[in-house]
């Protein structure tokens, strides 16, 4: 009883302090499937008149499928418009006896891009009648699936400062995406974790049930709805523009691994520093050749299919930024990826990718050099 009464006051004093329903309605709800409790509580609230207890009613009628505590409830809703409280007549039927059902609002989707590293940012919203949403956001790697998982409840106020906190300190931009592909993605993730023999968060198992009633099959990434493919394959003026990708911040810091690119940067560096003497364009040749080679070892048929999803999502992330010439730059390089490689007309953005990367790793080194004159990269 001593529970109740608190449960009780403590309703009081959010209805005193302008709380809206959807922040009160969670200390009723923590009552779960105590039904004695829920009936006892149900008909105490009609000695609270106000509108919002109406509202608090109506909505425990929805979460509770119990035939006596509804009949309370029913009876208590009564006792509040007996009293003058508004409770709107669209919640009976003709007969005053059924409440009209909560409407579940449709789930939503959010993502960011990929960085560097193969990483992503999700989040997934789903919506629970009486009980506010349940927020879902996970980091999925290209490689390694499902990396990060966490789950909490939040109100629909709370809702938007989270959105606007994770847009404020995201290291790339948010967008909306469809909440079944969000679902499919962090689906995706989770089986190839599994496959790949990975811890999956704590967090994940118990809820998958919920994801996957959300998901949907997609067998094609979300920007083939928005671009014809069509438009794209084949325009080589596209493809050849994709290098300038690299000038927007999404890209901008995008490297290959200091490990794999660490031979050819060594390469290069003995190239330069060669005591033969080469002509410019031998010296240039000599480059193009370790470039070319850096290319075919590094981008194996399995890699080059990690870019092409790759720059299919990002594809779909400069589209929604309202970028969508860079959204089309984007999606020539995946499906220009699709192709067998071409050691004449190499993927312009991927050897692009290559020198930068290693020019990166010979300046650091430089650097370094500096303050360590002894330094030398090893192969």
């Amino acid at each position: 009883m001593e529970k109740i009464l608190s449960i009780l006051e403590k309703v009081k004093t959010d209805i005193q302090e302008g709380k809206t329903v959807e922040e009160i309605f969670p200390i009723l709800s923590s009552l779960g499937e105590d039904i004695g409790a829920v009936k006892e509580i149900a008909e105490r609230l009609s000695t609270l008149s106000d509108t919002k207890t109406s509202q608090l009613l109506q909505r425990m009628f929805e979460v509770y499928s119990d035939k006596g505590v509804r009949k309370i409830i029913k009876r208590s809703l009564y006792r509040l418009k007996s009293k003058g409280v508004k409770v709107e007549e669209r919640f009976f039927d003709k007969k005053g006896s059924i409440l009209k059902p909560l409407q579940m609002e449709p789930p939503l989707g959010f993502g960011g891009g990929i960085d560097s590293f193969g990483d992503r940012y999700l989040i997934l919203f789903l919506h629970r009648p009486g009980r506010g949403w349940r927020v879902f956001q996970g980091v999925i790697h290209e490689r390694e699936g499902l990396v990060e998982f966490f789950s909490t409840e939040m109100t629909k106020k709370e809702m938007s400062s989270f959105l606007d906190e994770v847009r404020n300190n995201s290291p790339t931009p948010i967008v909306e995406m469809e909440a079944s592909y969000v679902a499919f993605l962090l689906d995706e993730a989770y089986r190839l974790a599994l496959a790949r023999g990975r811890d999956i968060p704590q967090e994940y198992p118990p809820i998958k049930g919920e994801i996957e009633k959300v998901k949907k099959q997609y067998e094609k990434p979300l920007i083939y709805s928005l671009i014809k493919e069509e438009e794209i394959e084949g325009n080589e003026f596209l493809l050849e523009r994709s290098k300038s990708l690299f000038n927007i911040d999404l890209f901008s810091q995008w490297r290959l691994d200091e490990e794999e690119i660490k031979p050819y940067a060594e390469e290069i560096r003995e190239a330069d520093q060669s005591r033969i003497i080469l002509t410019p364009s031998q010296k240039e040749a000599r480059l193009q050749e370790i470039f070319s080679k850096a290319l075919t070892h590094l981008f194996s048929e399995d890699k080059r299919s990690i870019y092409q999803r790759r720059m299919e999502e990002m594809a779909y992330l400069l589209y929604r930024m309202g970028k969508e010439e860079e959204a089309k730059l984007s999606f020539s390089v995946a499906i220009d990826l699709k192709k067998n490689p071409n050691l004449f007309r190499p993927n312009p953005f991927l050897y692009q990718l290559v020198t930068r990367s290693i020019f990166a790793l010979l300046s650091e080194a430089e650097e370094r050099s500096l303050k360590e004159p002894f330094f030398i990269i090893k192969p």
